[in-house]
C-alpha cells in the first residue's frame, strides 16, 4: 500500500520506524552502560537524571506543546510566516525560564547533591546537565514546529543521529575515563549527552532556516494573541509538568532510602534503582516506539482539525487512537514479558524474575494509556485536566513508594506495585474527560476487549513457544527469536480472525466510528 504523505498513517509510520531504530540503538546503549557503569553507577546517574527531568519539563514541556499546537493551527489557517514569530516567542520564553533555573543550579549544586539527592557524587554532573539542557531547548522547539507542521522526517533524522552520537560519545568517555568513580561516571554520561545535543541543535537549525525561516521577509509581526496564546498553553503546562516531575523524581530519589529501611545496604539500594531504570524498565517499554509515534502526530492532527471546525475528524482520530494504543501496546508487552528474564540474562547478565517483569509490564501498559489519553486531552484543548490528573497520579505513586518500598517483605516490589497502581486512575480520569469533551460513544470491545484478548493469548503461547524451542535447540537466543516470531504470527492471525485490518483502519483518513467490520474496526 502506497502511503499518502499527508495522512496520519504516513507521519506515524515515519516516526514509528525512527522510534524502532532509536529503541534498538538505545537498547544497545543501555547494554554498554550496564557493562561500563554497573548497576550502582546507573543508580547514581538516575539521581542526576531525576533533576534533569524536572528542569527539562519546567523549561520545555509547555513551550514545545505550544509550538506544536499553534504551529499546526497557523499552518491550517494559511499563515506559515507566523511560524517565525512563534519560534521567536518560544525561544524567548525558554531562555527566561532556563536562566532562572541556571541561577539556582550553578551556585547551589553541592547543596542539591548533598541535601536533596542524598549523594555527594552527583554534584559534578549538575553543571554539565545545564549545558545539555541549553542545547536541548533549541532542538526541541524546532522539533515541535516540524512535528506540528507535518515535517516528521526531520525530527526522526535528528533523533537518530543524536542517539548514534550519544552512544558513541558516552561509551568512548566511559571506556577512557570512567574507572572506579561513580560520580565521574554520571558526569561523563551527561557530557556525552551534551555532545550529542550539539549535533541535533545544529542539524535542526539548518533545516529551520531552509524550510521555515524562508517564509516572509524581514521581521514578521506576530498575530494578535499569538504571545498570549503561547503563554496560555505554556505556563499551566510547565507549572503542572514541573510539579508532576518533581513528585515523580522524588519517588526515584527516596527509593534508595526506603529500600535501606527495608533492610538493603545503600549500595544494594542504588543497584536496585539502576536495574529498574537502566535495565528492566527500558527492556519492557520497547513498544513505546510504536505507541509514542502515534502520540507525537496526534496532537497537531487534532489541533488542525479543530482549527478547521472539523469535529467529525476529531472524533475519528480520537476513536482510532484509543483502539490502536491497545492493539499495539498490550500484545507487544504481553510478548516481551515471558521472554524478558532470558533477555535480561543475555543482554545485561542480570537475573530478573518473571513476576518482577510482569509487574513492570502492567505498569507499561497503563502508562501507554495514560500517555495517549493525555495527548488526546492536549489535542482538544483540555490540557489543564490532563496535567492535574498527572500530578495526582505522581503523588499517589510517591505515597505508595514511601510506604510499600520500606516493607521488608516487599522492598523493590513495593516500588513496582506503586508503578502499576498510579497510572490507572489517571488514565480513567483522562478518558472520562475525553468522552465528555468530544461526545464520543465508547465501545468497550473495540477499545479494550480485543487488545486484552490478543494480549492474553500471546502471553500464554509465547511461554509455550519459548519452552519448546529451548528444549529443542538448547539455545536461549534461538528460543527467544523463534518464540518472538511465533508471537507475531499468532498476533496477526488473531487480528484476521477478529476481522481487524489494522493498516486499513489507521490509514483511512476520515473513518466514521462505529461503521462496518465484524467488531466495528473498519
Amino acid at each position: 500500500m502506497r502511503l499518502d504523505k499527508r495522512t496520519f498513517l504516513y507521519s506515524a509510520a515515519v516516526l514509528a520506524c525512527s522510534n524502532i531504530g532509536l529503541q534498538v540503538l538505545g537498547f544497545l546503549y543501555r547494554i554498554a552502560l550496564s557493562r561500563l557503569a554497573g548497576a550502582e553507577g546507573l543508580g547514581v546517574y538516575r539521581l542526576v537524571f531525576s533533576v534533569y527531568i524536572v528542569i527539562n519539563s519546567f523549561c520545555l514541556s509547555g513551550v514545545t506543546m505550544a509550538c506544536s499546537r499553534l504551529g499546526a493551527a497557523k499552518l491550517a489557517q494559511g499563515k506559515p510566516e507566523q511560524l517565525r514569530a512563534l519560534m521567536r516567542i518560544a525561544t524567548g520564553v525558554f531562555l527566561c525560564i532556563f536562566t532562572l533555573c541556571a541561577a539556582v543550579i550553578v551556585p547551589f549544586h553541592d547543596y542539591i547533591a548533598h541535601n536533596l539527592l542524598g549523594d555527594d557524587r552527583t554534584a559534578a554532573a549538575l553543571p554539565i546537565m545545564l549545558i545539555c539542557l541549553f542545547l536541548t531547548g533549541f532542538e526541541n522547539i524546532i522539533k515541535a514546529l516540524f512535528l506540528g507542521t507535518g515535517r516528521v522526517q526531520y525530527a526522526a533524522a535528528s533523533e537518530t543521529g543524536e542517539q548514534v552520537i550519544r552512544m558513541l560519545a558516552v561509551v568512548a568517555l566511559l571506556a577512557a575515563f570512567g574507572k572506579g568513580d561513580y560520580g565521574r561516571i554520571a558526569a561523563l554520561i551527561m557530557l556525552g549527552m551534551a555532545l550529542s545535543e550539539c549535533f541535533s541543535a545544529g542539524f535542526l537549525g539548518v533545516l529551520y532556516r531552509k524550510h521555515i525561516a524562508c517564509h516572509g521577509r524581514g521581521k514578521v509581526k506576530a498575530d494578535a494573541g499569538l504571545l498570549s496564546g503561547t503563554l496560555d498553553i505554556a505556563v499551566p503546562l510547565s507549572l503542572a509538568a514541573v510539579a508532576s516531575n518533581i513528585v515523580s523524581s522524588a519517588s526515584a530519589v527516596i527509593l534508595p532510602a526506603r529500600l535501606v529501611c527495608a533492610g538493603l545496604t545503600r549500595s544494594g539500594a542504588l543497584s536496585a534503582l539502576g536495574v529498574v531504570s537502566g535495565m528492566a524498565g527500558p527492556l519492557i517499554t520497547l513498544p513505546v516506539a510504536l505507541v509514542g509515534a502515534v502520540s507525537a502526530v496526534l496532537v497537531p492532527s487534532i489541533t488542525a482539525a479543530q482549527a478547521r471546525g472539523d469535529l467529525r475528524r476529531v472524533c475519528a482520530l480520537t476513536d482510532k487512537t484509543l483502539a490502536v494504543t491497545g492493539l499495539i501496546g498490550i500484545p507487544a508487552t504481553a510478548a516481551i514479558v515471558p521472554l524478558s528474564p532470558a533477555l535480561a540474562r543475555i543482554f545485561f547478565g542480570q537475573a530478573i524474575p518473571l513476576p518482577y517483569m510482569a509487574l513492570l509490564g502492567l505498569s507499561a501498559v497503563f502508562s501507554y494509556y495514560q500517555m495517549m489519553t493525555a495527548s488526546l486531552l492536549n489535542g482538544i484543548g483540555a490540557q489543564r485536566r490532563a496535567v492535574v490528573a498527572a500530578v495526582c497520579g505522581e503523588v499517589l505513586q510517591l505515597g505508595l513508594t514511601w510506604y510499600l518500598a520500606a516493607k521488608p517483605g516487599l522492598q523493590i516490589y513495593g516500588y513496582l506495585i506503586s508503578m502499576v497502581v498510579s497510572p490507572l486512575p489517571v488514565s480513567i480520569a483522562n478518558l472520562w474527560g475525553i468522552l465528555r469533551k468530544t461526545g464520543l460513544r465508547m465501545r468497550l470491545f473495540h477499545t479494550f476487549g480485543a487488545p486484552v484478548l490478543c494480549g492474553a493469548t500471546v502471553f500464554l503461547w509465547v511461554r509455550v513457544f519459548y519452552g519448546y524451542f529451548l528444549g529443542v535447540f538448547g539455545s536461549q537466543w534461538s528460543a527467544v527469536l523463534l518464540a518472538a516470531g511465533g508471537a507475531l504470527a499468532l498476533y496477526l492471525g488473531l487480528l484476521h480472525l477478529l476481522g481487524i485490518r489494522i493498516m486499513s483502519y489507521i490509514s483511512s483518513r476520515m473513518a466514521q466510528p462505529g461503521r462496518l467490520g465484524l467488531f466495528g474496526f473498519l
